[in-house]
């Protein structure tokens, strides 16, 4: 891979130019979005936005449609997750933006659906497994599984006939030798929560015989770090895709791999 950190990030800050509101939506509304149906969900069977120990005292059937309710909305958070970098790499080779909704939806159109949820199924499984067995061996199949939704992309646009495990066996491959750089990439980005809870743990220090303001402090670097989350996650994001496509190319949409 010939393109530097520097220029990847670059790459993807030239991109985001007057795009910003766009990508934080990309990445702000759809946890929004599931946390209100699943509090609807809760609602609807208990009587209660959240889920306590009174769920043990519930009938069975409504014990089972919270449960499989929020089962459902489950999957449809895995095929969400997948249609934002979807619609993240088209912005990147196209520079379309469409409508919001349909950018965080995009997994369910265009015949992806059935080929993102149960690859995503999959995925999330071998990493658990892998985690269950190791943290680290976890972490590091976690990058090397990473490209998975953006070579599902490309395989499906290009109407490519693939397994269920196609996207998640290239993905491995491609990542050989480029995991160490995608792991220092994320780090460049997520420092800078370890820089503000730093911060934040000196004041605290100083100040932790004060109650009132330890917990000011403990508060006011929870905001920080979701203030800085508005920049860094889309930034980051947008860097990923870019990541790929120099490391890919168009070899997924042209069938050379």
């Amino acid at each position: 891979m010939q393109t530097t950190r520097t220029q990847l990030r670059q790459m993807a800050r030239d991109q985001l130019k007057g795009s910003w509101l766009w990508v934080i939506g990309l990445w702000i509304l759809p946890p929004i979005l599931v946390n209100i149906v699943t509090a609807i969900n809760n609602w609807i069977w208990t009587g209660r936005f959240e889920i306590d120990e009174k769920m043990l005292h519930l009938f069975w059937w409504q014990q089972s449609g919270v449960g499989l309710i929020g089962f459902i909305i489950g999957l449809a958070a895995l095929v969400i997750s997948y249609g934002v970098i979807y619609s993240q790499l088209a912005f990147r080779d196209t520079g379309k933006k469409p409508n919001i909704f349909k950018a965080i939806f995009a997994g369910f159109t265009n015949g992806y659906l059935f080929r993102t949820l149960i690859t995503s199924i999959l995925v999330n499984i071998f990493l658990c497994l892998w985690t269950i067995l190791l943290i680290i061996p976890g972490i590091i199949k976690g990058f090397s599984y990473s490209m998975t939704p953006y070579i599902m992309k490309d395989m499906i646009d290009a109407h490519h006939k693939m397994s269920f495990t196609e996207a998640i066996r290239q993905s491995r491959k491609l990542m050989k030798g480029h995991k160490t750089d995608l792991f220092i990439l994320w780090l460049s980005f997520n420092i800078w929560y370890f820089i503000i809870g730093v911060i934040g743990l000196v004041f605290f220090t100083i100040n932790v015989e004060s109650y009132t303001m330890s917990v000011l402090i403990t508060v006011i670097t929870a905001v920080a770090c979701w203030i800085a989350s508005f920049y860094i996650q889309p930034y980051y994001r947008q860097t990923v895709a870019n990541f790929y496509r120099e490391l890919a190319g168009d070899k997924f949409l042209n069938g050379d791999y």
